[in-house]
């Protein structure tokens, strides 16, 4: 069967090997100091809910951004980033030769360059945090191949581009906020990905200069820097987004088809009916699957608020009881403590799996992608900007209505509290602890049915999304506004990190010197 040159292309990424043992000095550390430092790991990122594909990236900068403040030699600065990434188990030694290490070093070098020049202008709209993180990435991909995950992406984007129709926007901006929203709804990635992805695209030559000739470019780095992000916060990147992520069913299972059958995918879609099946037998597992990732879901928000929330709390309604009442109200302090996991586990019950007609329609949209993508591409649901119907009578009922959801759910709340004797402090508590496990709640739902064509909606789904929305509201707004306040994050990276990473290269020379006296004796 002829396939079209698109799927050609993803098969011959797939086909070509992307991964080759460094031959070179190897980089051996210490087990015992790896091992605390990946319990060291596990615990900082407890405390920053972010998808599992981004920790490494995100704790390159981390170190990267502390490296940077301590010291100023890029050589250095690469080997220590390098053995902190080794000891954590963020990427494996074979990665890694003296090669790579100078690659490393004159990214970081050039790095430097430009945050010198953020601290001695003073650029409006450009940080050493925002710089930082392009650097991570950079770093990132040089240590672990991105070719497969960036075949994927362009894949994708190739093919829901045309499906883009907004024929007044200028084509290039076009183009950007699509691949914006690919990168965003299919891959997840964070910023600092996209904005990366995108500089190598539009300043190209970035990602080849040098501590040589970086200086008399940054003001171009910045300007695509700036123009990336404007782009990015566009309404109309996020209304895209929004239209791709009903498009991603079958883009993510035939991913999950690729990375398991790399060196057979294209022998098995020449078969079609091999195909169908190897597609209804993953499906199958992946289903399987959902309920092992709900339930590390609930895990790891359990984990989360009360690492980075409930502690607070407590701190907070104890003492507030102490100073009111004069005495600890144990009854509210017990179900704030206890009722939002329940409710998190609880709501999470209620998360079943697709059936076989879900299965069906998915296996014949890959069909049409893989076989026929001029057909997907010219299907009748392409995106578009429809003139909003103006009813502002209705529009008013509708706000009115959404109001006084707001007032009756929490409204509501505070008077079962009150009945339980819930002082203000503990209802605020309450009402804070049950936005935010409703809103983790949501996402894990939502990761939980990422595969799901037909659109499941129950009798009375429409009611209790009237009620909950407000809650979900108010979770999201929370959600957004304590990032930024993470005491824990602080905790870890500022007062931690530091003395606890100077501990484990101490033991890790130690360690090497008692090996060397051992080997002199022998």
């Amino acid at each position: 069967m002829q396939l079209s040159p698109l799927v050609q292309a993803l098969f011959d990424v797939f086909e070509t090997p992307t991964h080759i043992a460094k031959e070179a000095r190897a980089f051996a550390v210490s087990r015992t100091v790896s091992t605390f430092a990946v319990i060291y790991e596990k615990a900082r990122n407890a405390v920053e809910f972010r998808a599992e594909h981004l920790v490494r990236r995100a704790a390159i900068e981390r170190i990267l951004k502390r490296r940077t403040t301590l010291g100023n030699d890029p050589r250095a600065i690469a080997e220590n980033l390098t053995v902190e990434l080794l000891w954590a188990k963020y990427i494996d030694s074979s990665l890694i030769d003296d090669d790579t290490i100078a690659t490393i070093a004159q990214i970081i070098g050039k790095y430097l360059i430009v945050k010198n020049h953020i601290q001695a202008t003073r650029h409006k709209g450009i940080t050493w945090e925002m710089v930082a993180g392009i650097a991570s990435a950079e770093i990132d991909e040089i240590m672990v191949s991105p070719t497969k995950r960036e075949a994927l992406v362009n894949f994708v984007y190739q093919l829901v581009r045309p499906k883009i129709l907004i024929p007044s926007y200028n084509e290039e901006l076009l183009n950007m906020m699509t691949y914006i929203a690919v990168e965003r709804a299919y891959a997840q990635s964070d910023e600092a990905l996209i904005t990366f992805h995108l500089l190598k695209m539009i300043d190209s030559d970035w990602t080849k200069r040098t501590t040589s000739d970086a200086e008399e470019h940054i003001e171009q780095l910045f300007t695509s820097i700036q123009h990336i992000s404007q782009s990015s916060k566009n309404a109309l990147t996020v209304s895209i987004a929004k239209y791709l992520r009903k498009q991603l069913p079958p883009f993510l299972l035939l991913r999950d088809f690729m990375f398991e059958h790399e060196k057979d995918a294209r022998s098995i879609v020449e078969d079609e009916t091999k195909f169908e099946e190897t597609l209804n037998i993953l499906a199958s597992k992946r289903y399987e699957q959902i309920g092992v990732k709900v339930r590390r879901g609930i895990v790891r928000s359990i984990v989360y608020i009360f690492l980075t929330k409930m502690i607070l709390a407590i701190l907070l309604e104890v003492p507030v009881d102490t100073w009111i009442t004069k005495k600890i109200d144990w009854i509210p302090l017990l179900i704030n403590l206890i009722f939002p996991p329940v409710l998190l586990a609880l709501i999470a019950s209620f998360i079943s799996v697709p059936g076989p007609d879900n299965t069906k329609r998915l296996i014949d949209r890959i069909k049409t992608i893989v076989y026929h993508p001029e057909s997907y591409q010219k299907a009748s649901d392409a995106f578009t900007l429809t003139p909003k119907r103006k009813r502002p009578l209705l529009s008013a009922v509708f706000s009115l209505f959404y109001v006084s959801a707001f007032a009756l759910t929490f409204g509501f709340i505070g008077y079962i509290l009150s009945i339980l004797h819930f002082n203000f402090a503990s209802q605020i508590i309450f009402v804070f602890f049950v936005a935010l496990v409703s809103l983790f709640a949501y996402r894990i739902r939502q990761s939980a049915r990422e595969y799901e064509v037909v659109e499941r909606q129950g009798i009375l789904e429409p009611l209790m999304d009237f009620f909950f929305l407000p809650i979900l509201y108010a979770g999201d707004l929370l959600s957004k506004e304590i990032a930024k306040i993470n005491f824990f994050i602080f905790l870890f990276d500022f007062i931690l990190e530091a003395p606890l990473k100077v501990i484990f290269e101490v033991v890790e020379e130690w360690i090497r010197f008692i090996r060397t006296k051992k080997e002199e004796i022998i």
